[in-house]
């Protein structure tokens, strides 16, 4: 029996293993957390006729948890599927899904997506925990939905608006030992007359990371968020209002996987993000009009970078080198949206829409080396290199989209859904080389470049409300990935740790998969699971190959197949909520001909763990005993050249939360968690280790 077959099997098996206890509890009382509201789906709708593998993060969860220091760390340890990459430090994490990587999942801030034209990691997490309502995280392929790059997945971060009275306020202030790091934030927020407000600020500073190793030189972040929120009710159908936010990140990173972390490391003393938003919402405007929604915003991202690569060689000189690669970054951007929903008859709801973005990129990049001088210390003086390149960027990406989706009810217990979209997207950069040093594939002046592409993408899927408490659910959906302007056109040697340089490919063509996947989602007040078994098969991925011992290019030469079983699961009894997340994850990829599954994500993740909670005299107590496991992880290079296998062993930590609210309405809450009991060594993604046995309090006040 080959390995694909008995992984088949065994997640076949598994998913009906676990059907089981969800038949013999049917005769239990209805679960009225089945009524949980989201809007993955582009609109309100109960968690249990959603057609997707879509998993919620409350605020209160947010609150509670004292030990994540971002919203991706909350991610990542509460929902099957998610992975993070920190880039080697703390506060720059990305978010990838079902293995797809992190530039095939869309982020989105109340439903209006994040931009990043020019990265080597894609789209970051730039928000504040303390501005957030809740999360939605849609698992799986959401192209229909929300457009290129949801190939993975979407998350969709939903901000805190107004209150209950006409003035509150709240307070927060954390610790966190494993970076001695601070944060605190606060907000006042209220509604009266129709008149809905929020403002807020918050701080978080990690110094450098703490681990089984000790202290990781590189690793220390700060960050300074802001937020307003205001919108009037015209009436109880209709609402107009704008938002602003501003995200202010100084952070290093370093990778510990093949170089010391003094030979390595990126600095990035400015990430800003800048955004200002106006909306309005409109309902019940006929019979059959039942929800206009408009959206437009303003967003600039100011990002500068400094690469820095210690014993270059630089054969014009004959010497090892310093290498500073600095960039300077600006993408504005700006973005409409129109969703109308449709209520045709009484078992029809369609959803039509129209979106249109637009990202100005203005770059500039240096690659620039310094000639040691007479070795005293560990960093000898330095005597300047003329630039080994020098370059400015100038463009833009536009993208048009139409889409309709259309939900039909049929004998009241299934639900239809299907849908189409429509994409469009031109591209053009001038692209000017100041100077270049040694080099002859660069030349000095200025060229142009443009491409265009557009594609419509499907999705079909059925929902089968089989009992009151279970709901079985099957989906085929495509993806669609088109390439950023850095892959088209913008060389870079950011976060190259032998000083190389990745090139851009004009010619390259956007990315396609196919996803199928069947799940169940069960709850009756006792028992509570959501499982799904997923297929993705993925053709056309951009990925860079190596063209010499150095350099690289971005080509369409990579695909992925991938085969996954994921489980969110828990049972009530008495004040105990044994419970567990699960992943199950064979992924076979594919690049110069060469096949493999060592594709370096983990076959094995779990969360499992214990909570207990209690009201005691007033006071709302809680507890969680948890492990978090992940296997070992081997990951292929797939040069032709130098092909290498990269290792890394798998990990369990040990962790214990607790924490109480109490006061009035249990306005306030303290909360306390240790971390890795056991102090293990371990990596996540081969960047960095993670944090050694380390403790985290967090004190939240409602006013």
């Amino acid at each position: 029996m080959t390995k694909s077959l008995s992984f088949k099997k065994t997640s076949l098996a598994l998913a009906v293993a676990l059907s089981l206890p969800v038949i013999s509890a049917q005769a239990a009382e209805s679960y009225k957390a089945q009524d949980v509201v989201v809007t993955a789906s582009r609109v309100e709708q109960q968690l249990a006729d959603v057609n997707m593998s879509v998993s919620v993060i409350t605020s209160e969860e947010i609150e509670k948890n004292s030990g994540a220091k971002t919203i991706a760390d909350l991610l990542e340890s509460t929902v099957p599927g998610v992975r993070v990459t920190n880039d080697g430090g703390q506060g720059l994490d990305r978010v990838s899904i079902r293995g797809e990587g992190t530039f095939r999942t869309v982020v989105m801030i109340d439903g209006q997506r994040m931009s990043e034209q020019k990265s080597m990691s894609g789209v970051p997490l730039l928000i504040d925990p303390s501005q957030v309502e809740r999360i939605e995280v849609i698992r799986g392929p959401a192209s229909v939905l929300y457009g290129s790059d949801a190939i993975g997945g979407a998350i969709n971060i939903i901000t805190k608006k107004g209150g209950k009275k006409p003035f509150e306020a709240s307070v927060s202030a954390g610790f966190d030992s494993s970076s001695n790091g601070k944060s605190a934030s606060a907000s006042i927020f209220g509604t009266h007359n129709g008149w809905n407000y929020r403002i807020g600020a918050s701080t978080i500073n990690n110094d450098d990371l703490d681990t089984p190793v000790g202290e990781l030189n590189h690793t220390a972040s700060n960050t300074k968020a802001a937020d307003l929120f205001l919108s009037y009710d015209i009436d109880p159908n209709k609402t107009i209002g704008f938002s602003f936010n501003h995200f202010d990140l100084d952070y290093e990173g370093t990778d510990i996987s093949t170089v010391a972390p003094n030979e390595f490391w990126v600095e990035v003393p400015k990430w800003q993000r800048t955004k200002g938003a106006i909306f309005g919402e409109f309902k019940n405007l006929s019979e059959q009009l039942v929800r206009l929604r408009l959206d437009a915003y303003y967003e600039r991202n100011h990002k500068e970078m400094v690469n820095h690569v210690y014993q270059m060689a630089i054969p014009a000189f004959n010497v090892s080198v310093l290498s500073d690669n600095e960039a300077d970054n600006v993408t504005n951007t700006t973005s409409f949206s129109a969703q109308a929903d449709w209520q045709l008859g009484d078992n029809h709801y369609l959803i039509t829409g129209y979106e249109f973005s637009n990202d100005d990129l203005d770059a500039s990049s240096i690659s620039q080396g310094h000639k040691p001088g007479e070795n005293t210390g560990p960093f000898p003086p330095m005597i300047n290199v003329p630039s080994l390149k020098d370059q400015d960027f100038n463009g833009s990406q536009t993208r048009h989209a139409l889409f309709a989706t259309m939900e039909s009810s049929v004998l009241t217990d299934f639900i239809f859904n299907y849908g189409v979209r429509y994409t469009w997207v031109q591209s053009d950069m001038d692209v000017r080389t100041n100077r270049v040093l040694n080099n002859d594939r660069f030349k000095v002046g200025k060229e142009k470049y443009d491409s265009s592409d557009g594609k419509a993408v499907f999705n079909l899927g059925a929902t089968w409300k089989a009992t009151e408490n279970l709901s079985l659910r099957a989906n085929w959906a495509q993806g669609y990935r088109y390439p950023l302007l850095q892959e088209l056109y913008v060389d870079t040697a950011m976060g190259n740790m032998d000083g190389g340089i990745q090139l851009a490919n004009e010619n390259l063509k956007p990315e396609t998969s196919d996803n199928f996947e069947i799940g169940a989602r069960y709850g009756n007040g006792v028992l509570t699971l959501d499982a799904t078994v997923f297929y993705t098969n993925a053709d056309d991925y951009i990925t860079a190959i190596d063209i010499n011992d150095r350099d690289s290019q971005m080509q369409n030469v990579a695909k992925a197949e991938t085969l996954g079983f994921e489980l969110d699961a828990g049972i009530n009894i008495g004040n105990f909520e044994p419970y567990t997340t699960l992943t199950l994850l064979r992924r076979e990829y594919q690049e110069n001909g060469i096949k493999t599954t060592k594709s370096g994500t983990p076959k094995v993740t779990a969360r499992y763990g214990v909570r207990y909670q209690r009201e005691y005299d007033g006071a709302f107590f809680r507890t969680d005993l948890f492990a978090i496991s992940q296997s070992a992880t081997e990951s292929h290079n797939m040069s032709v050249d130098k092909p290498t296998i990269t290792s890394y062993g798998g990990a369990t930590t040990f962790n214990l939360t607790g924490g109480v609210s109490f006061g009035p309405e249990n306005a306030y809450s303290l909360d306390a968690g240790f971390y890795n009991i056991t102090d293990k060594k371990y990596q996540n993604n081969g960047s960095t280790y993670e944090a050694g046995r380390h403790f985290a309090v967090k004190l939240n006040a409602k006013f």
